[in-house]
């Protein structure tokens, strides 16, 4: 016997993703009086805060005083958000296993595959990682951010500079999420099972970490959306959004995406077929939660 006593229950959670949007408006659909009564207690917690006693003493000789308390305040409003999504998240997750409304995998084949359907709710263990096509991307865009520091070892020749810079907006331009963020797209191998393969789409503004954070060993609950069908091929990257993949957008994403395999394999990042559009088996899901 070793030195270790294990939990007998995981009570916390390390989120690196949290859709709250979506959980928020699902909760809504089935329980508005949780939802209301989550809004209500927070702002309970939040009264008698500082941000009650931001209008007081704001002559010249308290500026920094008052400067003080709208940062707390602002951090308090923070924290009141947050306290929001994770109350939400608790409650939503709470309903849908009462009433067994999540799936759950406990292996990963084709077979397996062929028995979810598109718009179940699913949880599993999966191995998260960025796409290859993500990795280069990312990878070039911050050796363009690089290339204009006067301060990089990377740092290139004004007119370089501007020549990266229009290169970088394309690509800034594929992978554009919600806003000013980014949509980050992962591949989710189920129990480090990479085939079937699990494609799922961050969008940034619900990375509770950061970035930094996207790699690793998770629990992952999604939505299915797409069961790519035999002779369906669905890009890995998206030119037109609003509408369904013409052959057209397949084929010019595809010759796109096949112009950075040589720059991958200068990272020693090996693309191919498999990575520039997807194709039966692989799945296509709508992240929730993502947590350890």
């Amino acid at each position: 016997m070793g030195g270790y006593k294990a939990p007998k229950k995981r009570l916390h959670r390390e989120f690196m993703y949290l859709n709250y949007d979506t959980i928020i408006n699902s909760l809504s659909a089935f329980e508005a009086g949780k939802v209301d009564e989550i809004l209500q207690k927070v702002s309970e917690a939040s009264d008698g805060g500082l941000s009650g006693s931001l209008g007081a003493n704001v002559g010249p000789a308290n500026a920094k005083v008052s400067a003080g308390k709208k940062k707390s305040a602002s951090m308090e409003e923070e924290l009141t958000r947050s306290r929001t999504h994770f109350s939400a998240f608790d409650s939503w997750i709470k309903h849908l296993d009462a009433e067994d409304g999540v799936g759950e995998l406990t292996a990963w084949d084709v077979e397996t595959r062929d028995e979810i359907e598109v718009g179940d709710t699913v949880r599993f263990e999966a191995r998260v990682t960025l796409s290859k096509v993500q990795q280069v991307f990312f990878v070039f865009l911050e050796y363009v951010a690089q290339a204009g520091d006067p301060n990089s070892v990377f740092k290139q020749p004004t007119a370089k500079v501007a020549e990266l810079k229009k290169q970088a907006r394309p690509i800034e331009n594929m992978i554009r999420g919600a806003g000013n963020g980014r949509n980050i797209q992962v591949l989710a191998a189920p129990f480090g099972v990479d085939s079937p393969r699990v494609v799922a789409r961050l969008d940034e503004q619900y990375l509770v970490g950061g970035a930094q954070m996207v790699e690793g060993d998770f629990t992952v609950i999604a939505q299915v959306s797409n069961l790519v069908d035999r002779g369906e091929v669905v890009p890995a990257l998206r030119i037109l959004r609003d509408t369904p993949p013409t052959p057209v957008e397949v084929t010019m994403m595809t010759n796109v995406l096949d112009g950075f395999r040589d720059a991958a394999g200068g990272l020693g990042v090996t693309i191919d077929d498999s990575d520039t559009s997807y194709e039966y088996p692989a799945v296509i899901v709508h992240p929730i939660a993502i947590y350890r």
